[in-house]
């Protein structure tokens, strides 16, 4: 009997490799699988806990979403992070995000705007982060929450699902982001957080561009993270 076959197992095979790919997301996310490693099928599977059919469920999701690579001779692997990759994330990302904090104050109501409120209240009041443990992971969670609730209103549920598939690819960047983290600059990002609050609810003329801005900045700070770690070691990026 293979372990697919367990016959206690408390959930379908689908539900397993549900588990399985949110796992394995979380951790190309968050950094614990590392670029340009190899993923053994072995290893996985005692990593997550599941058999062997889940977890290909799981990889060809992942590989289809671009979160992970798949080659006939190198098998699965998380790719290396690259400028031009980089690059064409936020060029996207930031279209997208464009139109649909547009539409979001355009179809916003009062519910709306306590929404963005109380996320950026959340944002707020988050213990600082450290580089690593529940504190960051909660902190990341609160920004991403203040993000999507600019948008929330916007009536194109087509839109606002291409830009959570973005979200994840740039999130595939925070653990270079993180490690170049200065806990002294926390509150001028969270000023940032609260003039886009400000603009985005007063539905002001620029605040398509603000938030813009907003996105362009943590792009450029990742490219000059990247541009550094290629000059001191190019096997490090892949051009």
């Amino acid at each position: 009997m293979t372990q697919d076959d367990t016959p206690d197992l408390p959930a379908s095979g689908r539900t397993l490799a549900e588990v399985a790919y949110g796992a394995l997301k979380a951790d190309i996310l968050s950094g614990a699988l590392l670029p340009g490693a190899a993923l053994l099928t072995r290893e996985l599977m005692a990593r997550y806990g599941c058999g062997v059919s889940p977890l290909r469920e799981a990889l060809a999701r992942l590989v289809a979403e671009g979160l992970l690579e798949a080659s006939s001779h190198r098998g699965v692997r998380v790719p290396l992070p690259t400028l031009a990759d980089l690059d064409d994330i936020y060029r996207i990302r930031i279209a997208l995000e464009r139109e649909a904090v547009t539409l979001a104050m355009a179809a916003g109501d009062d519910r709306w705007e306590a929404g963005i409120v109380a996320s950026l209240h959340r944002l707020e009041r988050a213990p600082l982060p450290e580089k690593s443990g529940g504190s960051l992971r909660d902190w990341e969670a609160r920004h991403r929450a203040f993000h999507a609730s600019l948008i929330a209103a916007a009536p194109a549920p087509r839109l606002l699902r291409l830009i959570d598939q973005m979200v994840d690819q740039s999130e595939r960047y925070r653990a270079l982001r993180l490690e170049y983290f200065a806990p002294e600059k926390v509150g001028r990002f969270v000023a940032e957080h609260r003039e886009l609050t400000e603009a985005v609810i007063d539905r002001r003329a620029d605040a398509a561009d603000m938030l813009a801005g907003h996105l362009e900045g943590s792009r450029a700070f990742v490219a000059g993270i990247l541009e550094r770690a290629r000059q001191d070691d190019p096997r490090a990026v892949a051009l």
